[in-house]
């Protein structure tokens, strides 16, 4: 299950998780777990943390009203964004939708958690239940990085899995994080990581989720300039 998470392109997660992990029940999750997975990943991204690509995302549930003034809104405060690109997809139902926000060309976290705040802040002005998480991508020259990283945040997998590409992936559960998904026979997980070396160029991709990764394991080369 944790495996098939990783190459969906959507948040199906959340979806099914809605329950588990509420972040406006719970305020500070997303905050308090950028600020740990930046701190654990610094040292290990070649060019340091403010050079991977960070993707955080909310899984949002309301009324349609609300979730239509929370996206005017939204999208007014984006106009003032330096940091990155915030974008709002909406889902199969009218009382759901997804909201995206990524980084551009150089990350800052105390920039990243101003925007966890004031997007957070406009959600519960308005009435929107939400969830949240992180996927971060970026190039390491460690080949134990994802080693390093689980014992950084003390984790114990829960998961392990392997494609034909060769790429590993990892789920663990970790103390220190907040936030949390079901992983089946009574198991919960919220760090994926993984771990990817590209054919040609032999370099090594650190793609790291909290509390799954979404999305794939493609890492641009934009963020890694």
């Amino acid at each position: 299950m944790l495996a098939a998470a990783v190459l969906a392109v959507g948040i199906i997660w959340a979806v099914f998780n809605r329950n588990e992990l509420r972040s406006d029940e719970n305020p500070g999750i997303v905050a308090h777990d950028l600020a740990l997975l930046w701190q654990w990943t610094d040292k290990l991204y070649s060019k340091g943390a403010a050079n991977a690509e960070w993707t955080i995302r909310w899984d949002l549930e309301g009324e349609a009203a609300d979730l239509e003034r929370a996206e005017q809104q939204l999208q007014a405060d984006e106009k003032g964004q330096k940091q990155g690109t915030l974008s709002i997809f909406p889902l199969n139902s009218d009382h759901q939708a997804l909201l995206v926000f990524t980084t551009g060309q150089k990350a800052d976290k105390e920039q990243l958690l101003a925007v966890v705040n004031r997007t957070e802040a406009i959600l519960k002005k308005e009435g929107v239940s939400y969830s949240g998480g992180m996927t971060v991508r970026g190039k390491t020259e460690y080949n134990n990085a994802a080693e390093r990283l689980a014992q950084a945040a003390g984790g114990k997998r829960v998961d392990r899995y392997k494609d034909e590409s060769g790429t590993v992936s990892e789920a663990y559960y970790s103390e220190k994080l907040f936030s949390s998904v079901e992983a089946g026979a009574g198991k919960k997980a919220n760090l994926q990581i993984a771990e990817h070396r590209e054919t040609e160029s032999g370099t090594l991709s650190l793609i790291v989720g909290t509390p799954l990764i979404t999305g794939d394991y493609t890492v641009s080369e934009a963020g890694n300039d």
